[in-house]
C-alpha cells in the first residue's frame, strides 16, 4: 500500500440522517398539535345522562288483605241497603193497610145488592139437578149449522134453543116434565112436517138460583111466572147475567115450554 495516500472518514451522512429524522419528528409533532387544536375548536356534542328509575315499593304482601277488606265492605253495604228497602216496604204496607181499614166504608145491604148486580154471573152455590124430557129437532157439529136451522124454524113460527154440550150443538124445540108431555109436543110439530126426537135431559146447576126461579124450574111451571116476578128477579140479579138474558127473551106464548129450556141453559 502507498503510505502517502490518506484515508479520511466522513461522518456527514450520519449527521444528515439525524437532521432529517429530527425534521420529520418536528413535522409530526406540529401536525399532531394542529390536529389537537382543530379538535379543541370543534363543537362538542352534549351528553345527557338519563335519570335512573326509582324502584316501586312492593305491596304484594298487602294486596290480599286490601281485596278482602273491600269485598267485605261492599257485601255489608249491599246487605244494609236490602234490609233498609225491606223495612221501608213493610212500613209502607202496614201504614197503607191501617189507612185502608180506617177508611173502609161499611157496606149497606143496598150497596151489596148493587155490587151483585154488576157481576156477570150468579154466585156459586151447592149442586142442584133438574130433570126433564126435551124435544130435539137436530144435532150439529158446528154452531153455524145449528143457527141456520134455527132460522128456518123461526121462519115457520117455531121457537127453539141452541144448546152446546160436549162439543155438540143441539137444537131443541120443546120440553116437558114427563115423557108424555114431550111426546105430545113432538106430535104437534110432526103435524107441521117438523121431525123431532124425544129424550131425557139432566141439568146440573152449581149457582145460587133465586127461590122463585128454582120453584118454577123444578115444577116445570114457568108458564105461571108473572111479569112482575120476572122484573123483580131482574132487579135482584142485574141485567148482565145469562139468567137475566133468558128472562128478558121471554116467550109470551109458550106452548112448547121453550122458556124452561132458556132458563135451564142459562144456569148450567
Amino acid at each position: 500500500m502507498d503510505s502517502k495516500k490518506k484515508i479520511s472518514i466522513s461522518f456527514r451522512n450520519e449527521h444528515q440522517k439525524d437532521s432529517k429524522r429530527e425534521v420529520v419528528r418536528t413535522q409530526s409533532e406540529q401536525a399532531a398539535a394542529a390536529e389537537e387544536k382543530k379538535d379543541e375548536q370543534r363543537p362538542s356534542t352534549p351528553v345527557y345522562q338519563l335519570p335512573l328509575k326509582k324502584k316501586k315499593k312492593q305491596f304484594s304482601s298487602f294486596k290480599p288483605l286490601i281485596a278482602t277488606s273491600l269485598t267485605a265492605l261492599f257485601v255489608s253495604l249491599g246487605l244494609g241497603f236490602l234490609l233498609l228497602r225491606m223495612f221501608v216496604s213493610l212500613t209502607d204496607d202496614t201504614s197503607m193497610g191501617s189507612q185502608a181499614n180506617d177508611t173502609m166504608p161499611v157496606t149497606s145491604p143496598g150497596a151489596q145488592q148493587t155490587a151483585e148486580k154488576s157481576a156477570d154471573s150468579l154466585p156459586e152455590g151447592s149442586l142442584q139437578t133438574f130433570n126433564a124430557y126435551i124435544v130435539q129437532a137436530g144435532a150439529f157439529s158446528t154452531e153455524t149449522k145449528a143457527l141456520e136451522w134455527k132460522s128456518r124454524l123461526t121462519a115457520q113460527s117455531v121457537s127453539s134453543v141452541v144448546w152446546e154440550r160436549n162439543g155438540q150443538f143441539y137444537l131443541y124445540v120443546g120440553s116437558g116434565a114427563t115423557k108424555q108431555e114431550a111426546d105430545l109436543i113432538a106430535s104437534e110439530l110432526a103435524a107441521e112436517s117438523i121431525e123431532t126426537y124425544v129424550k131425557p135431559w139432566v141439568v146440573n146447576v152449581e149457582k145460587q138460583v133465586p127461590d122463585k126461579v128454582y120453584q118454577h124450574l123444578d115444577a116445570h111451571s114457568l108458564g105461571d111466572f108473572s111479569e112482575s116476578d120476572r122484573q123483580k128477579i131482574l132487579e135482584e140479579i142485574g141485567k148482565k147475567t145469562p139468567l137475566a138474558q133468558a128472562l128478558s127473551e121471554w116467550e109470551a106464548q109458550d106452548d112448547t115450554n121453550v122458556n124452561w129450556l132458556k132458563v135451564a141453559k142459562s144456569l148450567e
